[in-house]
């Protein structure tokens, strides 16, 4: 006996649209979580340079948490 899919089933298109949000909202999560491992990835580094080093690149050692943040207008 062969399955049919009935896509006007209303329970069906409920549960799809939950698992959709279900998943939307987990992929924002995980980029969430990546962008704060970026930003604290890119201050660390930053932070590792000489206030000589910053300078030459024409940042102040203030400018660091901006720059990670990728909202430094310098």
């Amino acid at each position: 006996m062969p399955f049919y899919i009935h896509f006007n089933d209303e329970a069906f298109l409920q549960g799809l649209n939950r698992n959709y949000k279900e998943t939307t909202m987990l992929l924002s999560l995980i980029r969430m979580i990546q962008a704060f491992r970026d930003y604290q990835r890119n201050v660390s580094e930053l932070s590792q340079l000489s206030d000589r080093e910053l300078a030459d690149i024409g940042l102040d050692r203030s400018d660091i948490p901006r720059v990670a943040a990728g909202s430094y207008n310098g």
